[in-house]
C-alpha cells in the first residue's frame, strides 16, 4: 500500500508544475517539518500572536494578581495558589495551542485562516483538550520513571492527541488511539522534529528570561516571559500540526486525497460546457 501511495505521489509531482510555495502537502524530513512551521508562522505571524494573546492574557492577569505578598503569606495559601495557577495554565495553554493548530491547518490546506470562527469552533473542545492534556502529562510522568526513555516514547506515541481532538473532533480517549495509530513506524521521526522545535523554543526562552532578569523585578520577568510565550509558542503548535499531517500523508496518502478532493471541487464549480 505504501509503495502504491509513493508511486501515485511521484506521478502527481512530476506530471504537474511544482508550486512556488514550499507549503505544498508532501512528506517532509525533520528539518523541513520545522521549516514548514516557520513558513506558516511568518505568513500570518500577527494572526498567531493575536490568537496566543487571547488565550494567554487571562492567565497572565491571574498570575500577576497572585504575585501580591499577602497572597503567599502562609504555606496553605501558597499551595492553593500553585494549584489554581497550574489549572489556569493548563486551560489557557490548551486553548491557545488548539486555536493555533486550527488556524495553521486552515492555512496549510490552502484556505484563509479565520480567527473569530476558529475561536468559536475551538472553545467547546477545551474540556476535552484539558482532559487529554492531564492524561498525557500523567503518562509522561510515569514514563519518566523509566530513565526518561518512557517519557520520550509517550511524547512520540501521543504526539497528535491535541491535533486529533481539534481537527477530527474526537474525544480524549479516541484521540489517544488515533495518535497511537498515526505514530506506528515513525516514532523516531516524530520525536526528532518535536525535540528540535522544543530546543529552539526553550533556548530562546532562556535568553528572554535572562535578559528580563536584569531589571531585578519579578513583574518585569513574568511579563517578559509571557510575551515570549505569546510570540514563540505558536511555532510549537504549528510544528505539531504539520507533524499530524505528515503522518497522515505518509500512512494514509492524505496529500493525494486532498488533491483529489480539490480537483473534484474545481470540476463541480466549473460551469456546464467547460466555459469559464
Amino acid at each position: 500500500m505504501l509503495r502504491s501511495l509513493e508511486a501515485q505521489r511521484a506521478a502527481t509531482i512530476f506530471s504537474s508544475p511544482r508550486p512556488l510555495t514550499e507549503l505544498r502537502l508532501r512528506p517532509r524530513t525533520v528539518s523541513e517539518l520545522v521549516d514548514a512551521a516557520i513558513a506558516l508562522y511568518k505568513r500570518d505571524a500577527a494572526l498567531y500572536i493575536l490568537a496566543a494573546a487571547i488565550g494567554y492574557t487571562p492567565y497572565l492577569i491571574l498570575e500577576l494578581f497572585f504575585l501580591r505578598p499577602d497572597s503567599l503569606s502562609n504555606p496553605f495559601a501558597g499551595g492553593l495558589v500553585t494549584i489554581v495557577l497550574s489549572l489556569a495554565s493548563l486551560v489557557t495553554t490548551s486553548f491557545m495551542s488548539a486555536v493555533v493548530v486550527k488556524l495553521g491547518s486552515q492555512a496549510y490546506l490552502g484556505n484563509a485562516p479565520d480567527l473569530a470562527t476558529t475561536v468559536a469552533e475551538v472553545a467547546p473542545r477545551v474540556p476535552a483538550l484539558v482532559v487529554a492534556a492531564i492524561l498525557k502529562a500523567a503518562l509522561i510522568i510515569i514514563g519518566a520513571m523509566f530513565l526518561l526513555v518512557g517519557a520520550l516514547y509517550v511524547v512520540a506515541r501521543y504526539f497528535a492527541v491535541a491535533s486529533v481532538v481539534v481537527l477530527e473532533d474526537k474525544g480524549p480517549l479516541s484521540a489517544f488511539g488515533r495518535s497511537s495509530e498515526l505514530s506506528v513506524g515513525r516514532k523516531g521521526h516524530l520525536l526528532k522534529a518535536l525535540l528540535l522545535v522544543f530546543l529552539i523554543y526553550f533556548v530562546l526562552s532562556l535568553g528572554v528570561t535572562a535578559f528580563a532578569s536584569l531589571a531585578h523585578s519579578t513583574v518585569v520577568t513574568r511579563v517578559a516571559t509571557a510575551a515570549w510565550t505569546i510570540v514563540g509558542w505558536p511555532l510549537v503548535g504549528l510544528t505539531e500540526m504539520v507533524l499530524y499531517y505528515d503522518a497522515r500523508i505518509r500512512g494514509e496518502g492524505f496529500d493525494l486525497e486532498h488533491l483529489a478532493a480539490s480537483l473534484d471541487a474545481g470540476t463541480a464549480a466549473r460551469p456546464a460546457g467547460g466555459v469559464s
